[in-house]
């Protein structure tokens, strides 16, 4: 194994160095068992499953991929709980997860993450369904339905998955149709009166053709509840469906075509109060109710809201996908993938933990995309692996957002220079992308057992940007901004602008006008992976890569009343050294993944602050000049003895901004930033699951099992205020049951979070609040699946 050199730092190099030691130390453990495991012949049945991947856009085993990869079955999936792109938590190492203060997922591995609100804002862990895009985070609601397995690609994948793949891609891949019939269906029942219907439906119409049909129901009561009022929030509501069609009408041609869709309509969670930290600490004495307001007792339910309003979602997605492909008679394959889809929001959001009206957001969008690949694969003597391809894609992104602060300092903003109070504003963006790359990938089999890897990507896009904050449509704005802006072009010895309409742009350019911002950014870029691979020994593979990927730049959707504020953040950079090994023992019943990790971080994004001569510190996308990530992992899979399975993970990452980078905290403060470690990042993150099981009676199984998740301590925001940390937590799930012998039916009961730990992913700065997003309480239900042969 290839250690690559840490950039020694004041904060983490012991860290790291201990990370190393216990990495080697485990792996020398886990060996030590496996040897001995190896004196006994394992029943066949027992045995460490070795996992189909398409990492590499083609089939292939996962333990012979040379990159760092979790890959779970389906079965794995129901077993550990696994139902939203969230409780990947559970079982891949490295990846977090955490909702922004709108609402919108924030996706991150080790350490590379994108925090933003916009709804166009493109994530840096892409996410694929069946190899078809599912371009924006906030469409991944749903996906987790009658999967086949989930692939967890971990580093760069900018080569064959495109930009915007900086810290990963998560492949989702989808049951197929069967050659026969089957079908099944799955319920579950736990608190909160939770109720998740799952079924299947699936075979044959004719010799050619494959129907497969699945559907989702997950509803519940809310688990929220006021603690100064009789209300509750936070009732899930999510319905999901997916018809897969599938053609081979010659021996050379296969088509399958699938419609994918999701209706949210849950009830957005409500932000818990943790601390009053007024924006304008003159004006707060003037909210009525707003420094007295008590603060929120330390459970998990507890969480205030403006009671009476409807909270529930009417979030949509829809997909169709289109694969064909196509062999030819020298073995190349020829292969398209279009897909096209839609997402439509509809959300209102309390976000200030209280139930005055000092902030709240209620979003309108849409997200209509179209992507088309048409690659081309082949083999040459058997030593020589290429693909060569082509990609387009489009996204049009519009989005308003109207906001409502008028029981807040901020609203008193003008009184005192004889203005009205503000009520609120809109945000209005759309962005308009289009893109397209070309790429080209080739292993190379020097002999048996050395093969070399390379690809490169390059990428072209253009985004079409239109933004504003605008009045929110009652002219309570434009009374203000209007004879505002106007006072300014005066002292200025300019005439007076029109006054602004309701509803119009008060967001004003460098000559005092409001009006619409209208910009664009063009951007080009080169992705590249070389990497080497070495098979010592049958199932036992080293490797090492250096691969660079590139996230696109972007404007934000924020409230901003100058239109230097949507200037739009340049596309980052990550160069990443990766070494690693991945080996199974003789017999098949231990196998360890293991690597080092040390990423070259440039100008990463983040939603900054810039100083306005008029108003202060405001919100602007920005980017950090420079930044590194140093880490290690470890993956294992042990069978030390027939019918029990062990299953465990661990991630050491290390983040810190480089130099002296100076910017605004969340309070506003111009602080130093350099040397921080990055938001929702944490350094330790352990996965764990235990199965076990023995024959209890003539044709039953008995059952049981539990997973452990631990995550170590992070800050939800740069500035490391102790008012946003994230304390670490553990989380415990067990399960118990019987099943029978010939797999066709199943029932047991579960707990998730069994300890009931207090916990919580996000903390938030708001207007005149601070508020922590928490986790669930303890939940306990039953489950039972069937399937018909």
């Amino acid at each position: 194994m290839l250690l690559q050199p840490v950039r020694a730092n004041r904060k983490s190099s012991p860290i790291a160095l201990k990370a190393v030691v216990m990495a080697s130390v485990s792996v020398v453990t886990l060996m030590g068992a496996a040897a001995q495991a190896q004196e006994r012949a394992p029943d066949t049945a027992f045995l460490v499953p070795e996992i189909i991947v398409t990492a590499q856009k083609r089939e292939e085993n996962a333990n012979t991929v040379p990159m760092s990869i979790t890959a779970v079955t389906g079965e794995q999936l129901v077993r550990s709980g696994v139902k939203e792109v969230r409780d990947l938590t559970k079982i891949a190492p490295g990846f977090s997860y955490t909702d922004s203060y709108v609402g919108s997922p924030i996706y991150t591995l080790r350490g590379i993450g994108f925090s933003d609100i916009s709804l166009g804002g493109r994530s840096t862990v892409s996410l694929y369904l069946d190899q078809a895009p599912i371009p924006f985070a906030i469409e991944g609601r749903g996906v987790i339905l009658d999967l086949e397995r989930v692939e967890v690609l971990k580093g760069p994948q900018g080569t064959l998955f495109g930009q915007n793949a900086t810290g990963g891609a998560i492949n989702f891949i989808a049951a197929k149709p069967t050659p026969g019939f089957a079908a099944g269906i799955d319920a579950s029942y736990g608190t909160f009166n939770a109720l998740d219907l799952t079924g299947f439906i699936s075979g044959p119409l004719s010799e050619t053709v494959g129907v497969r049909l699945a559907v989702q129901a997950i509803r519940s009561d809310p688990w929220q509840r006021s603690y100064t009022k009789t209300a509750e929030n936070g009732a899930d509501d999510v319905q999901s469906a997916r018809l897969t069609v599938a053609w081979e009408p010659t021996a050379q041609l296969k088509v399958q075509v699938s419609l994918n869709g999701a209706i949210d309509k849950s009830e957005g969670q409500a932000g818990q109060l943790i601390g009053i930290s007024p924006a304008l600490p003159g004006a707060a004495p003037f909210v009525p109710g707003l420094l007295t307001y008590p603060l929120a007792p330390a459970t998990a339910r507890a969480a205030d809201f403006n009671p009476g309003l409807d909270y529930g979602k009417n979030n949509r997605f829809r997909q169709i996908s289109a694969r064909a492909d196509y062999q030819f008679a020298n073995g190349i394959v020829l292969t398209s993938i279009t897909s096209g889809s839609r997402f439509d929001q509809d959300q209102l959001l309390d976000i200030d933990g209280t139930t005055l009206s000092n902030f709240s957001r209620d979003t309108k969008g849409k997200i209509e995309s179209f992507s088309e690949e048409l690659r081309i694969a082949g083999d040459l003597n058997g030593n020589l692996k290429y693909t060569l391809g082509a990609n387009y894609s489009t996204d049009d992104v519009k989005e308003f957002s109207l906001n409502d602060f008028s029981q807040s300092s901020q609203a008193l903003l003008f009184t005192g220079f004889g203005f009205p109070a503000l009520k609120g504003f809109g945000d209005s963006n759309s962005q308009k992308t289009d893109t397209q790359a070309i790429f080209a990938s080739v292993d190379y089999a020097v002999n048996e057992d050395v093969k070399l890897t390379g690809g490169l990507r390059y990428t072209r896009s253009n985004n079409d940007f239109e933004g504003c904050t605008s009045d929110p449509g009652d002219g309570s704005s434009s009374a203000v901004f209007g004879p505002f802006w106007n006072s300014f072009r005066a002292q200025m010895g300019k005439p007076p602008n029109p006054p602004i309409a309701k509803g119009g742009c008060i967001t004003a350019n460098a000559e005092i006008v409001p009006g619409l911002v209208v910009d664009s950014l063009n951007e080009t870029n080169v992705a590249w992976r070389v990497g080497t691979e070495w098979t010592p020994r049958e199932r036992t593979l080293l490797y090492a890569n250096v691969s660079k990927g590139y996230k696109a730049g972007g404007f934000p959707s924020l409230g901003g009343t100058s239109a230097s504020q949507y200037l739009p953040a340049t596309q980052e950079s990550v160069l990443a050294y990766e070494a690693g090994f991945k080996t199974t023992t003789t017999n098949r019943r231990l196998h360890v993944d293991g690597a080092l990790f040390y990423y070259d971080y440039q100008d990463k994004q983040i939603l900054g602050r810039v100083l306005d001569p008029l108003f202060g510190p405001l919100l602007q996308m920005i980017n950090v000049p420079k930044s590194r990530v140093t880490g290690a992992e470890l993956q294992a899979s042990w069978l030390p003895l027939d019918g029990l399975s062990l299953t465990t993970g661990l991630s050491y990452v290390d983040s810190e901004v480089l130099d002296d980078f100076v910017n605004y905290n969340p309070n506003g403060v111009l602080t130093n930033l350099g040397g921080e470690a990055f938001p929702n990042t944490p350094k330790w993150h352990m996965v764990a699951d235990a199965n076990y099981v023995w024959p209890v009676g003539e044709g039953l199984n008995g059952f049981v099992g539990g997973g452990v998740n631990y995550q170590g301590e992070t800050n939800s925001q740069l500035g490391e205020l102790p008012s946003l940390n994230v304390k670490a937590y553990t989380l415990i799930d067990l399960r118990a049951g019987v099943e029978s012998q010939t797999g066709n039916w199943r029932l047991w009961a579960w707990g998730r979070n069994v300890g009931d730990a207090y916990y919580w992913t996000a903390a938030n700065r708001n207007l005149d609040t601070t508020v922590r997003f928490t986790g669930r309480p303890a939940t306990y239900g039953v489950s039972v699946g069937y399937r018909f042969q």
